[in-house]
């Protein structure tokens, strides 16, 4: 199979009414899931697939292993962590017994990240195979366009500014706190107003839910108690046009998240070439070498002011760090690396699809 195919057949049971006068109102999951597979038995797509993968309820994974021979790959994608805030050192899921079953049978079974990687073992404690852990690729949609003008998503700023970015969702995992601290702790060791009223933090994200909503007002009311509060600005929609435009014109990345699960931040950081300041306690220290690709450091705010005027003062270790970061995501993170993972995993399964990097789908790897 190659992407450049384009060719996407959909067994789902989207058509199928969220309840049936209420008798499967808490199995709608596990019944879409038994559609799509009853269907890739008896009526499957031609040519017959040899491999198939599945992010839907296992009870499909069940009944495909039961009914076929086809090798199946499981995608864990912790869709009930997703709105939480999770930590993989803490974080678990409580699956049932006949999931615990279920899982077994998959062929492989593949995790977003090493956090969900930790989260699958302890959550399935009976699992012998060991998840294959794939980054998820970043180069999609609007990723691949040029950025657009500073101005138009922040009008007042300066031409002459310089950003200093932080993107996470508006929860307390994210810790946006200690970017705040040791911004203002920078502006204090820098002891030259000429530069540092130039500086701007932005704290950015997308707030959707209403926890999010209010973790947002706290962070407002925190950064207007400062001396700083006109340098600071917060964003509470960031569509991916936007995300790229500051990623570029920032001149360092700023990962305060302590136990975080989620890489996508990261991973755009690195591929644009950008210097990142990390705590030491999350994700960050497993795509990022200290002082090689990043600055992996505890999350105290002093720590984090006096790396970042480190970094402010040697325009020449930006630029390192910088082309280090960016050549480790295309040597292990980009969209190349992506397919030849999945290309990996599948020749081990047994399976013979080759699945090709094309610029023309770089743009939607996920087809």
């Amino acid at each position: 199979m190659n992407f450049s195919d384009k060719i996407g057949i959909q067994f789902s049971g989207w058509w199928i009414p969220r309840s049936i006068l209420g008798l499967f109102r808490n199995h709608m999951s596990a019944l879409k899931a038994a559609w799509m597979a009853l269907r890739l038995i008896f009526f499957p797509p031609e040519p017959k697939p040899e491999l198939i993968i599945l992010d839907v309820s296992m009870f499909a994974l069940y009944v495909l292993n039961l009914f076929t021979s086809y090798k199946l790959f499981y995608l864990e994608n912790f869709l009930e962590l997703k709105n939480t805030d999770a930590c993989y050192e803490h974080s678990r899921i409580y699956p049932t017994l006949l999931e615990a079953k279920w899982i077994k049978l998959a062929d492989e079974i593949i995790v977003e990240t090493i956090g969900f990687a930790e989260i699958l073992k302890k959550s399935y404690p009976s699992i012998i195979r060991q998840p294959k852990i794939l980054y998820p690729s970043i180069d999609i949609g609007l990723w691949n366009e040029p950025g657009i003008k500073i101005q138009r998503i922040i009008p007042d700023l300066m031409d002459n500014t310089i950003l200093f970015l932080s993107v996470g969702k508006f929860r307390r995992s994210s810790n946006f706190r200690l970017a705040l601290d040791a911004f203002e702790l920078l502006l204090e060791l820098i002891d030259d107003t000429a530069v540092t009223k130039r500086f701007q933090l932005v704290i950015a994200g997308n707030c959707k839910c209403l926890e999010e909503k209010f973790y947002y007002n706290e962070m407002m009311a925190a950064a207007k108690e400062r001396m700083c509060a006109s340098q600071v600005t917060f964003l509470k929609q960031l569509p991916i046009i936007h995300e790229k435009t500051l990623i570029l014109e920032s001149a360092i990345m700023i990962h305060p998240a302590k136990n975080d699960v989620y890489s996508d931040f990261l991973l755009k950081a690195m591929s644009l070439g950008k210097p990142i300041v990390a705590a030491n306690k999350g994700i960050a220290s497993k795509l990022l070498v200290h002082r090689l690709s990043g600055v992996i450091i505890e999350p105290d705010p002093r720590m984090f002011a006096i790396a970042m005027k480190k970094l402010m003062m040697s325009p020449h270790l930006q630029v390192f760090l910088g082309d280090m970061a960016k050549d480790t995501f295309d040597k292990s993170y980009s969209f190349e690396s992506f397919c030849s993972k999945i290309n990996k995993i599948t020749r081990k399964s047994g399976t013979s699809i080759s699945i090709t990097a094309t610029s023309e789908n770089e743009t939607n790897p996920t087809n």
